[in-house]
């Protein structure tokens, strides 16, 4: 096969992923800039936009000089489109993704010791995992907080552990942040559109707790943050 007709055979080989995937577009939008306008496909948009240029070069023009192909299409740009083709088919999970080497704590965690770590860190939020795994509660600044704002300043101690804060760690219950469980096999984008959006209560979704099922009782795989799928 041609170099041209090749890649004419990959571009409707994408074309067909988009609409098995998405049902197509719509206003009669090219899959190029339909995927160029998602989040998952934006490392590829320059990719995109020369794959459509070519594509509509070689089906609208006259490419042929004395009866032979003009253009040749590089398999470096090829290379490039069965990529996407590939990322189509096989969506970018959240597991793919999430960060797996979590700064977790436990009940008996000094508290001094977990603030530490999070000035030490751009962790803002730590999970609080119980022996097994299993996510007990989110510790914060808002933790702090409340704890305060409810038992008093003098309610702090050197010496306090997040047992100690147990009543303020519930996921529930935290006043500015929501969180949320979701199962590794879920598709980025999906991530992506959750943390687009607010809760009832006005709260932004800082955390995506990710487990195998999205189950609460499964043990913690990882967790997934704004800044990990969000420009």
């Amino acid at each position: 096969m041609a170099g041209t007709e090749k890649f004419i055979a990959l571009c409707k080989e994408l074309e067909s992923a988009v609409k098995a995937r998405y049902g197509g577009t719509s206003h009669g939008e090219s899959v190029y800039v339909f995927l160029a306008r998602r989040a998952e496909f934006k490392p590829y948009v320059k990719e995109l936009d020369l794959i459509r240029e070519v594509r509509n070069l070689i089906q609208h023009k006259d490419v042929e000089v004395k009866g032979k192909e003009a253009i040749y299409v590089d398999e470096v740009l090829m290379d490039a489109l069965r990529e996407i083709i590939g990322l189509v088919q096989h969506p970018e999970t959240v597991g793919d993704i999430c960060t797996r080497d979590l700064m977790t704590a436990g009940l008996s965690t000094p508290v001094k010791e977990v603030i530490d770590r999070m000035l030490d860190s751009s962790f803002s939020h730590i999970p609080v995992l119980d022996e097994q795994g299993k996510l007990l509660g989110i510790f914060s600044e808002n933790t702090i907080f409340t704890r305060v704002a409810k038992e008093g300043l003098g309610a702090l101690t050197e010496s306090d552990c997040v047992r100690d804060f147990k009543p303020y760690l519930d996921i529930r219950d935290h006043v500015r942040d929501s969180f949320a469980f979701i199962a590794e096999g879920v598709a980025t984008e999906q991530a992506v559109e959750q943390f687009k959006h607010r809760d009832k209560q006005g709260r932004r979704l800082a955390m995506l707790v990710v487990t195998r099922h999205g189950d609460p009782s499964e043990k913690v795989l990882g967790v997934l943050t704004p800044y990990d799928v969000l420009e």
